[in-house]
This record gives structure tokens, C-alpha cells and sequence, in this order.
């Protein structure tokens, strides 16, 4: 009787070190991140071109990854809220395609996302493909050397934003990151603009295309992953032009810029009045560092100014300069809406650029020119 009670105790002992076992198992287990699946549909198509640096996109990207490949039995690593069923979370692998019903100057591939720590909306620059590129500029191979400058409209601050130059490609990978400071309430008001160039170091750069996205459209509180046609820069992106007169003294280091005039300028106020001013920003290497401003115009779409801005700079940074003309419309507050935009300089394109090498080629002579104003 004894020896049978104490083979009972025995097998109750084991049994209940079997069922510690197994709870350990289950919930106390360490998992390990190598054991995840190293690729996923889930993850960004160019991973095989070269690993993304760590960036504020990784550790959501890392988790949609894992759960687009493991079995909704299996137990997912994630530091922030430990192991999870990945069947009772919705998948957020999707990627937007962005196409346009015109010629199509190549794709661009990117993704953005609104960071509630900073109040930044966050730009990853991926790639872009297939770009159409000017064979003029490179008869034999058709390749350019493309770099895209990233702006936000309405403006947020002053910064260029601006990727690195690929050289003789028309598939550049960039794996840049930027970001934008703007409040949740006002990112649905915001529109990114992409515009890509084709650099020549010895003439004016050339506008391949540009992308817009609406961001009011997309949902930006998650990361968003985008596949965007290149378009070229169409009229309704015109926003009206403006007439400006260059000149630059030598003797004196003193380049003047007289405001004459506005035509058809759009209005972006409500309640349909336009009260113009125009602001200019001298640029140096990438810096502004002086801004002036005319007098505010009422009730007008074609504003008449006539005045003279003036900025000191020695000849030898010229080359290094950029002016950039932007037209707001004043509002009662103090802060000017976003109407349209002009940046002129030696290395833009078109008659931006131009405008810019005349005056250099003419020393002591106005050369008067009408620019094109645009929402970017």
C-alpha cells in the first residue's frame, strides 16, 4: 500500500513539472529576433539592391515583415508589447500606386509617415526608375545625372531639401531620409512636390519631371509606401507670372532686384480677395541669408509694384547664389498664404536660369524678365 501511494506521489510530481515545462514554454520563453523570416512580401522591393540604413520607418516596417510570413500559431518577437498573434492584427503591407493618365517620365518610389514624437512628416526617398532622360544631353547612352529637391506647400520653413546627385543612371537609388515640421491638423492641408532634375555641371539643369502628393488623400498616421508616375510640369501648376529686373554693380558687390509686376496670379484665399506681397530670399550654398519684402497690394490678381530690393554679395559667390521670389497673398494675422514661386539662380533650369547668367554676362545693365510662378 505504502509503495503504491508513493509511485502516485511520483507520476503527480512529474506530471506537475511537465505542465511548468510546458507553461514556460509558452508564455516565458525568450524568442529570439534571428529566428524571423529574413524576407517577407511585405518588405520594399529594392532590399536586394543594398539593407536600409536604421531609420524611424525600420521598426514598423521590421514588424509588418514578420507578420506577413509566420503562421498565425507561431510567436512574434517585438520588443515594445512581447509576443503576439499576428491573425488578430490587420496587415499594413500595402503599396500605393500613384498614376497618371499622360506619358509617364519614370517612377518614383518612396514613403512617408508622420512622427507624433517630433511633429514631423517624415520622407524617405527610396528611388526612382525608367527615367526619361534628354538624349540631347547624352547622345550616346541616354543616362543623366539626376538629383530631386523635395518642398512642402503651403512652406513650413525655409530649408532646401535637396537628395544627392546619381550620376549616369536612369534607375538612381538614394535611401535618403527628410522631414517637415507640421501639427497633425494642418498635414491634411499639405501637398509634397518631387521635382526631378538632370544636373550638368557646365549648363543650366534641366526639370525631368515632377511628382505631387496630396497629402490629405493618404493616411500618413502609418507608413505609407508609394510607387508615383514622374509627370512633366504641367500648366495648372502655373500660378501666375511675375516680371523682375536683375542687375549687379561690381564696384559696389551689390546685386538689386526691382519687383515691376504680377499677372493672373491665382487666389488662394477663400473668400476669393488677393492682397499680393512679394518675398525674396538670397541663398548661398544652400543658406538663406538675407530676405527682404515689397508692399502688400489690395484686392488685385495683377498687382503693380515698381520697387528696387537690394543685397550686398561679392562677385566670387555668385556662382553660389540662388534667388528665391515667392508671391504670398497677406492675410490679417500677419502671415502671408502660399500663392506661387520662382527660384532663380546659374544652375536652374529654363528661364530661371537664364534670367541669372544674362545679368552675370551684362554687368551695370537691368535685364528685365518675366518668370513663371509655381506651387512648389
Amino acid at each position: 500500500m505504502g509503495s503504491q501511494l508513493s509511485q502516485v506521489v511520483q507520476t503527480d510530481i512529474k506530471k506537475t513539472s511537465w505542465r511548468k515545462e510546458a507553461f514556460l514554454t509558452k508564455e516565458h520563453r525568450s524568442v529570439q529576433p534571428s529566428s524571423l523570416p529574413s524576407t517577407s512580401r511585405g518588405s520594399i522591393s529594392t532590399m536586394s539592391r543594398g539593407s536600409i540604413k536604421s531609420d524611424p520607418f525600420t521598426e514598423e516596417t521590421s514588424s509588418i515583415s514578420a507578420r506577413s510570413d509566420t503562421s498565425a500559431d507561431s510567436l512574434i518577437f517585438d520588443p515594445n508589447f512581447g509576443a503576439i498573434r499576428p491573425d488578430l492584427y490587420p496587415r499594413k503591407d500595402a503599396v500605393l500606386q500613384q498614376s497618371s493618365v499622360e506619358q509617364s517620365q519614370g517612377k518614383l518610389h518612396i514613403r512617408i509617415k508622420y512622427d507624433f514624437r517630433t511633429s514631423d512628416v517624415l520622407v524617405h526617398l527610396i528611388e526612382a526608375q525608367e527615367l526619361v532622360v534628354d538624349r540631347s544631353r547624352d547622345p550616346e547612352g541616354g543616362f543623366g545625372d539626376p538629383y530631386i529637391r523635395i518642398s512642402m506647400i503651403p512652406e513650413v520653413d525655409e530649408r532646401i531639401r535637396q537628395s544627392s546627385v546619381k550620376r549616369r543612371t536612369h534607375n538612381p537609388f538614394y535611401n535618403e531620409y527628410f522631414k517637415f515640421p507640421v501639427t497633425l491638423d494642418e498635414v491634411k492641408e499639405r501637398t509634397l512636390i518631387f521635382q526631378v532634375f538632370d544636373y550638368d555641371k557646365f549648363s543650366r539643369h534641366k526639370t525631368m519631371g515632377e511628382v505631387s502628393v496630396d497629402l490629405g488623400q493618404v493616411d500618413v498616421t502609418n507608413s505609407v509606401e508609394m510607387w508615383c508616375d514622374i509627370q512633366k510640369q504641367s500648366q495648372h501648376n502655373d500660378m501666375g507670372e511675375l516680371l523682375l529686373s536683375l542687375s549687379y554693380l561690381p564696384t559696389a558687390e551689390r546685386l538689386t532686384v526691382v519687383v515691376l509686376k504680377a499677372k493672373e496670379l491665382v487666389m488662394t484665399a477663400a473668400g476669393g480677395s488677393c492682397d499680393p506681397y512679394v518675398r525674396i530670399s538670397l541663398v548661398v550654398d544652400g543658406k538663406k541669408v538675407k530676405r527682404k519684402k515689397t508692399s502688400v497690394k489690395r484686392s488685385t490678381t495683377s498687382p503693380v509694384w515698381n520697387e528696387a530690393l537690394t543685397f550686398n554679395i561679392s562677385s566670387d559667390l555668385l556662382p553660389k547664389c540662388n534667388l528665391e521670389v515667392t508671391v504670398l497673398d497677406h492675410d490679417l494675422i500677419g502671415h502671408g498664404e502660399f500663392v506661387g514661386r520662382c527660384i532663380i539662380g546659374p544652375n536652374r533650369p529654363d528661364a530661371e536660369g537664364k534670367h541669372w547668367n544674362d545679368m552675370l554676362n551684362n554687368h551695370r545693365k537691368s535685364m528685365a524678365m518675366w518668370q513663371h510662378l509655381y506651387r512648389r
